[in-house]
C-alpha cells in the first residue's frame, strides 16, 4: 500500500495573515485542500494522514466532510518540529513493512503527478527517493573572511522539494537508529535523517512549478496559475 503523509502544521507566519498559510482560501478551496485533492486524483495512493497544527483539528475535520475527502484516513497533530510531525503522521498510518510513505507539503498545491510517479518508482527500486530541481544559479558560502568565498558546482547542485518517498521499513529503522543512538538529531526532515545515519536515498526528478507556499509572492503565483 502507498500512504501519503501530507503536513499542515505550519504557522505561517511570513504569509502575514491571521490564520496559518494552509487554511487561506483561494478560489473557494484552502490551501491544503487544493493539496489533498492532488492526492485524491492520484491512482496509486490509497489513503493519506494530515497532520495539523495542534487546534485546527476539527477544521480540518470540517474539509473532510465539506469537500469529500474520501481517502483522508486520520488527522494527527502536528509536533514541534516537521521531523516530529511526520513521526506523528506515521504512526497514525499504522503502516504494514512492505507499505511506502510519501511525505509532501500541505502548502505545495501545483504538486504533479509526474513528480509523483518519479519519487514512487524510484523509492521501489532504491528505497527511498527525494524529489529535486537542479539549481540554475551558482551557489557559493563565505568562510572566516568576506574574501574567503568557495561555490558549490553548479551541475551537481540540486533543490529539494517534496513529495519525498521511502519504504516504511527505512522509516521505522531509521527513527530506532535516532531514539537509541542520537545519530540524526540535528535533521530537520525525513530525508536529511536517512541521510544523516547513512541510508541510500536518491533524487527524483521534480517539477519547478511545484513551489511551497510561504508568502505573499508564493500565493500570487498560485493565484495566477489557477486562474
Amino acid at each position: 500500500m502507498i500512504i501519503a503523509i501530507i503536513l499542515a502544521g505550519g504557522s505561517g507566519s511570513r504569509m502575514g495573515q491571521e490564520i496559518p498559510k494552509q487554511f487561506i482560501e483561494i478560489n473557494g478551496r484552502p490551501i491544503l485542500v487544493h493539496t489533498l485533492e492532488k492526492f485524491e486524483q492520484y491512482p496509486d495512493i490509497e489513503k493519506y494522514i494530515v497532520v495539523c497544527r495542534e487546534g485546527w483539528e476539527h477544521v480540518v475535520e470540517e474539509f473532510r466532510l465539506k469537500f469529500g475527502l474520501r481517502k483522508m484516513a486520520a488527522i494527527a497533530t502536528g509536533g514541534g518540529t516537521a521531523l516530529q510531525s511526520i513521526r506523528n503522521g506515521v504512526e497514525a498510518a499504522n503502516c504494514r513493512e512492505d507499505d511506502i510513505l510519501v511525505v509532501h507539503d500541505g502548502v505545495r498545491p501545483l504538486v504533479d503527478k509526474a513528480s509523483l510517479d518519479n519519487v514512487i518508482n524510484d523509492c521501489k527500486t532504491y528505497g527511498g527517493a527525494i524529489s529535486a530541481v537542479p539549481l540554475v544559479e551558482h551557489i557559493v558560502f563565505e568562510g572566516d573572511k568576506r574574501t574567503d568565498i568557495r561555490y558549490i558546482p553548479r551541475e551537481h547542485a540540486f533543490r529539494t522539494l517534496t513529495p519525498q518517498a521511502y519504504k516504511y521499513e527505512k522509516v521505522k529503522r531509521a527513527f530506532d537508529i535516532l531514539d537509541k543512538t542520537g545519530k540524526g538529531a540535528n535533521a530537520s526532515f525525513i530525508g536529511t535523517l536517512m541521510m544523516d545515519i547513512g541510508e541510500t536515498v536518491v533524487l527524483s526528478k521534480g517539477c519547478e512549478r511545484n513551489i511551497k507556499i510561504t508568502d505573499p509572492k508564493d500565493l500570487l503565483y498560485f493565484k495566477m496559475l489557477i486562474g
